[in-house]
C-alpha cells in the first residue's frame, strides 16, 4: 500500500472511530452553538429527525445513553464537562472542545457534497431501509416458538 494510501485510510477510520458512534453527531451539532446542560441536549437531539432517511425507526435518546455517550465523549477529549460552583444543586454544562468545532466548520464542504450526490444517497439509503426490514423480520422469526 502506498504511503499516500495508507495515510488516507488511516485517516478516514480515525475519523469513523471518533465520531461514529450513533449519537456523537448529533450531540456535536447541539453543542455547537454554545454549552449545554444534559437535559438540554436530550431534549435538543431528540428534537432531531436522525436518520430518517436511512431507517424506518424513529431512534429515541435515552438519558441513561446520553450519560454514557456524553462520559465517553468527555474521556475522549471530545467535550468539556463545566460543573457551576455557585449554584445548589450544581449545574453541570457540557461545551465542545475548539478543535472539535474546527471539523464541524470543516465538514461542511462535504455535508455540501452529499446535496450535490442525492441519487448516490437515495441508492444507499434505500439499501439500508431494506436490508434492515429483512434484519428485523429475521429477529422477529427467531422469537417465534418452534414446534417440534
Amino acid at each position: 500500500m502506498a504511503e499516500r494510501d495508507d495515510r488516507v485510510l488511516r485517516g478516514l477510520y480515525d475519523l469513523r472511530n471518533l465520531f461514529g458512534d450513533k449519537w456523537v453527531p448529533a450531540i456535536l451539532v447541539a453543542l455547537r452553538d454554545g454549552p449545554l446542560r444534559r437535559v438540554e441536549i436530550l431534549s435538543t437531539v431528540n428534537s432531531y429527525s436522525i436518520d430518517e432517511n436511512w431507517t424506518d425507526k424513529h431512534p429515541v435518546l435515552h438519558d441513561s445513553i446520553l450519560a454514557r455517550t456524553l462520559k465517553k465523549m468527555r474521556e475522549q477529549g471530545i467535550i468539556y464537562r463545566q460543573t457551576g460552583e455557585n449554584s445548589f444543586p450544581r449545574e453541570v454544562e457540557y461545551s465542545l472542545n475548539p478543535d472539535v468545532a474546527e471539523v464541524l466548520m470543516l465538514a461542511e464542504p462535504l455535508i455540501e457534497w452529499t446535496r450535490k450526490h442525492p441519487e448516490l444517497l437515495a441508492q444507499a439509503q434505500a439499501y439500508s431501509r431494506q436490508h434492515s426490514a429483512e434484519i428485523d423480520d429475521q429477529r422477529h422469526d427467531d422469537q417465534r416458538p418452534r414446534l417440534r
